[in-house]
């Protein structure tokens, strides 16, 4: 007999809280018992809540080991060391989110996995949580310029909708959910990826003699500025030549701790070639961040007479 989990979230207007929750519980089962049914239902009556086995998102009850995993209430510790309020898809992420990353990575560190964690919080979790919680985690830079977020994005697909047509509502939440498990898969194995590339990332950086040019034998999704030297990466073309790229200042920062000569910036081939008088040299990048010969000699000796300068 095929077992069944039924599971409670509020009913009437959703948001991204309460939809990217859901895609993760479906993403948690498919990977922990595939032949479970789940059966969800959206509603705030109280006998449909205590009658569900998991909870999210309403009951004003946080328990995990009830799987009760609601933020409404006033309770203490429904906030991080950051300041980041938890809603409900920060609370099942915290239940639910390791496990599912070892069952998807196939890790069994447990270092490793919470490092792992940690990127999915930085890189989803928390921008879902804290936008629940009215907490801006970005910044406008234009003014002009609405901002664009997932939070927003399903905000205009409830907006859409006649909030008193729950029939509509319902599919569209459900509609929502595949797309929001598609985006929290994606963001686990993005950080598994780059879990694996740090690795890699740390050994280049050991094994490179001079500690401010990294040499690598493919570009790594890592950044070198958790080292004090390095100013640049050197690594092959996907298609053709070597690149040698800045190291940045900060993580998600456009500010460099090295940037090429500004009379290459802006110059291919023939015109880079005479700038810097290096044959092979095939591409600068106007802001100064990204240089391109067609040899490793080559962009070495780009990288000699820009470190000169």
């Amino acid at each position: 007999m095929t077992k069944t989990i039924n599971l409670v979230t509020h009913s009437g207007q959703f948001h991204a809280d309460d939809i990217f929750s859901t895609a993760l519980l479906n993403l948690y089962f498919k990977h922990k018992e595939p032949k479970t049914k789940l059966k969800y239902k959206r509603s705030r009556i109280a006998a449909d809540i205590a009658a569900a086995d998991i909870v999210y998102d309403v009951g004003y009850v946080y328990n995990p080991k009830k799987m009760r995993f609601d933020h409404h209430q006033n309770e203490a510790g429904l906030a991080r060391e950051n300041g980041v309020k938890y809603a409900a898809f920060g609370l099942v992420f915290k239940h639910f989110g390791s496990e599912l990353i070892g069952m998807i990575s196939g890790e069994k560190n447990k270092k490793v996995i919470a490092d792992i964690f940690e990127t999915v919080e930085k890189k989803l979790v928390q921008h879902i949580d804290g936008m629940d919680n009215g907490q801006l985690t970005y910044t406008q830079n234009f003014k002009g310029v609405d901002i664009f977020t997932v939070d927003n994005y399903y905000r205009i697909c409830k907006d859409i909708i006649d909030t008193s047509n729950t029939r509509l509502l319902d599919k569209k939440f459900f509609e929502l959910v595949k797309l929001s498990e598609s985006m929290v898969g994606n963001v686990i194995l993005y950080a598994i990826h780059k879990e694996k590339e740090k690795v890699l990332a740390v050994k280049a950086y050991k094994k490179s003699k001079d500690k401010r040019i990294i040499i690598c034998d493919k570009f790594y999704n890592f950044n070198f500025n958790k080292f004090p030297e390095p100013l640049m990466t050197v690594y092959p073309d996907t298609l053709e030549g070597w690149n040698a790229k800045v190291v940045e200042k900060g993580e998600e920062l456009y500010d460099a701790r090295f940037y090429f000569p500004e009379s290459w910036r802006g110059l291919v081939d023939a015109e880079l070639e005479k700038a810097c008088g290096v044959k092979g040299a095939k591409f600068c990048h106007k802001s100064g961040f990204l240089i391109v010969n067609k040899t490793k000699e080559g962009l070495m000796k780009m990288i000699d007479l820009a470190l000169k300068k």
